[in-house]
């Protein structure tokens, strides 16, 4: 049931005796958890959580900001997972890839990057295909749609006729905006005079990051003339799709065929670019494609020597060419306190591994000294509205069996991730939302008691909104994409913060005098230091949130 990757420990085991506040910190992120004063769709207002919302009226708290500039992103971009996680870590607002990536398209630069330019000389020498293939959204969290409008324009200027492999969104956007977009892609390809939609699919496929393989497969089998089903028109094929129930997210693979044949299957000698930027969805179909020693499934029609680029670097060593290669946070929380002799234990399920190993280390993969990861299979579902409380109860059952032995293993900070407000809420269904914020609610209880009276401190806080906000209040349709709402940050340094007081009234989460944004996502990680007795790095440019509440 339990999974170690990458697990370290600890050179050394500080004493026992030695336990105190200034050497225990737990974080607790519960990702996807905004907050937002509208009790329409708001599943963090409906939800019985008597344990926050004692924590947040008696504890240090206040709400902090999760989105746009205040977390490297474009002004008022919503916030996402990989985002929050690595300015939470970083202890500074990190520039984020999407602004990086519109800058160098807007001065120019792209144009004549050198991977592109490797890529399209390459084609051409070889008389082989370009393939493009990414997501189809301008949500801004996995890709942008206008990042493949200017590698259509680059194309068009070097005279490539490139093939497209379309992911659908549906989730980080609305459902059935995948129609709207392919609409605006085939104007595009009219305007320019180039382009080919070879295939499609929903991101349910092609952006698994949850070890679920046959998922990639029929992925994979689409991009390379294998798909079970096919079509003509991409337009035509999606809206058929809505008809029979398949929504964006859930598009099954589709290739594009003519007299019977498809059109722009990936074959021997071909180049490709993947346009995601984000790494953690883009790494297993990557891996389909570039790795020679490759076990998950028969890859039948495998293309030989080819040429394949992606946007940014989605994991180390992976043999890909990058666009855009990565630019790693130096001196992290994590690094920090291991050379401040701290040891971590990082804990999450499958689905917000990276976030607490790889994002939130600053895009470093392996262990810091005294760092130990540990990951929770999630539920093999399809949809997680069918399983609120995912893999939370396990993952409190083993941070509390390391309290349990703090006598025998010390961890000086322990760093745990609840997926369900973010992928619950994904799913739409309000019901099970509610249900996993409450699920959630008992385990943070838990936890935070157990730590409280081992003598740490509990940070409790979220990466981004999401579950808050889960009806659109201008068309009233259901809303399953990330907000740009504020988070909630509570600070517990004894069991008196988590006890109602005479004269006092307990508040809902998120609410009262206590709601409004002070700080950033980038305060916490030197708030976290503090409480240690470490020193905070000169490059974190967050502060100690403690002295401004």
């Amino acid at each position: 049931m339990f999974e170690f990757f990458k697990a370290r420990q600890p050179n050394t085991i500080p004493d026992a005796d030695m336990l105190n506040k200034k050497n225990l910190v737990a974080l607790i992120i519960l990702d996807g958890f905004g907050v937002h004063p509208d009790a329409v769709g708001n599943a963090v207002l409906a939800a019985k959580t008597p344990f926050l919302d004692i924590a947040w009226t008696y504890g240090k708290s206040t709400l902090i900001h999760a989105s746009g500039t205040h977390v490297g992103l474009p002004p008022e971009e919503a916030g996402n997972s990989e985002v929050g996680h690595l300015n939470i870590g970083a202890g500074s607002v990190v520039y984020q890839t999407l602004p990086r990536i519109n800058d160098a398209i807007e001065a120019h630069e792209l144009d004549k990057n050198e991977i592109l330019m490797t890529m399209i000389n390459t084609a051409k020498e070889k008389h082989t295909k370009v393939h493009l293939m990414g997501i189809l959204s301008a949500a801004g969290v996995h890709g942008h749609v206008k990042h493949l409008y200017s590698i259509l324009e680059i194309c068009k200027a070097n005279g490539i006729d490139p093939m497209l492999h379309i992911i659908l969104d549906g989730r980080d956007a609305p459902p059935h905006d995948g129609y709207l977009y392919m609409d605006r892609l085939k104007q595009k390809i009219k305007e320019l005079g180039i382009g080919h939609i070879a295939s499609i699919q929903g991101r349910f496929y092609g952006m698994d990051r949850d070890n679920r393989w046959e998922r990639t497969k029929v992925s994979y089998d689409a991009m390379v003339g294998l798909a079970e089903e096919a079509f003509e028109d991409p337009s035509e094929a999606i809206q058929k799709a809505y008809t029979s129930g398949e929504d964006d997210q859930f598009f099954k693979p589709r290739m594009c065929i003519k007299d019977g044949l498809p059109i722009g299957a990936i074959k021997d000698g071909d180049s490709i670019l993947f346009w995601n930027y984000r790494e953690d969805r883009a790494r297993q179909i990557t891996k389909a494609f570039v790795m020679k020693e490759f076990a998950h499934f028969n890859r039948r029609n495998y293309p030989k020597d080819i040429f394949f680029a992606t946007m940014t670097g989605y994991e180390e060593n992976l043999p890909a060419h990058v666009v855009f290669p990565p630019q790693p946070v130096k001196k992290s929380l994590a690094e920090t306190l291991s050379t401040c002799g701290k040891t971590q234990f990082h804990i999450s399920e499958t689905e917000k591994q990276m976030h607490v190993t790889y994002f939130f280390n600053g895009g470093t993969e392996a262990p810091h000294n005294g760092e130990v990861f540990f990951t929770i299979p999630s539920p093999k579902v399809d949809d997680y509205a069918a399983v609120p409380a995912m893999s939370a109860e396990i993952i409190r059952d083993e941070v509390m069996s390391k309290i349990e032995d703090l006598k025998k293993v010390h961890y000086n900070f322990i760093l745990i991730n609840f997926a369900n407000p973010d992928m619950v809420g994904h799913t739409g269904d309000y019901k099970a939302t509610v249900q996993g914020n409450e699920i959630i609610d008992s385990c943070t209880g838990d936890i935070t008691k157990g730590i409280l009276a081992a003598g740490g401190t509990v940070i409790i806080t979220a990466d981004h909104g999401n579950c808050e906000t889960m009806i659109n209040r201008v068309t009233g349709e259901i809303d399953i994409a990330h907000t740009n709402n504020p988070v909630p940050l509570i600070i517990l340094s004894s069991l008196k913060d988590i006890q109602p007081r005479a004269g006092y009234q307990t508040v809902k989460i998120g609410t009262g005098p206590k709601a409004k944004a002070t700080g950033l996502l980038a305060d916490i990680a030197p708030t976290c230091l503090s409480i240690l007795g470490c020193d905070i790095p000169a490059n974190m440019t967050g502060v100690d949130i403690r002295n401004m509440l």
